[in-house]
């Protein structure tokens, strides 16, 4: 799932809250990326087994000038970061 929401007062600290309020849910901890827009924060949820992929959901959440980017997938980390720079036009 690719969604980009308007979000014009969102701060970098901001993102870094929601980011590990997110991860939290799946009791794992969301982590700095560098490279993608202006912060972003990442974590792979520990749900591979329920998954009919086998593989775990990973996700990436993006500050981009006022725009908030949420990718999240049942893919690799590096996957999801590889559709990241193509999202963002890299």
């Amino acid at each position: 799932m690719i969604e980009v929401t308007a979000a014009p007062a969102t701060t970098a600290s901001a993102l870094k809250i929601a980011a590990g309020a997110a991860a939290s849910a799946y009791n794992v901890t969301a982590s700095s990326v560098s490279g993608f827009g202006s912060a972003a924060y990442a974590f792979i949820a520990g749900d591979a087994s329920t998954n009919s992929s086998g593989v775990a959901t990973s996700v990436i959440l993006i500050l981009n000038g006022s725009d908030l980017i949420d990718i999240t997938a049942e893919l690799t980390l590096a996957d999801v970061e590889a559709v990241a720079t193509h999202v963002l036009g890299q």
